[in-house]
């Protein structure tokens, strides 16, 4: 089981915002060295919209760096599950969820 996504994979996500949002999430965990963090997330009382952990603001800054700043503190949450979901069931369960 990987989490590894190549370029490609991104296109089968069909919808452009959801795309953008997921890739760019990607990329923001991927640069600050965040697959660990997310495989062992666990913090069911606060979740990602109102997680202390230091992870999570530098993977929210790093989110914003690389070009996405338009996140609500929804979309940031259900961006952050998905990339939790890809990181603890890999990426043919991720990928099948855009079917």
């Amino acid at each position: 089981m990987t989490y590894l996504m190549e370029s490609s994979d991104f296109l089968k996500i069909k919808d452009p915002n959801t795309r953008y949002m997921i890739e760019n999430a990607y990329q923001a965990i991927t640069v600050t060295e965040g697959w660990d963090f997310m495989k062992t997330f666990n913090d069911n009382q606060n979740g990602f919209m109102f997680s202390n952990n230091p992870m999570t603001g530098k993977i929210m800054s790093k989110m914003e760096e690389l070009g996405y700043s338009g996140h609500s503190g929804g979309s940031f949450g259900w961006t952050m599950r998905n990339m939790e979901f890809l990181a603890k069931h890999g990426k043919d369960k991720f990928l099948s969820k855009f079917e």
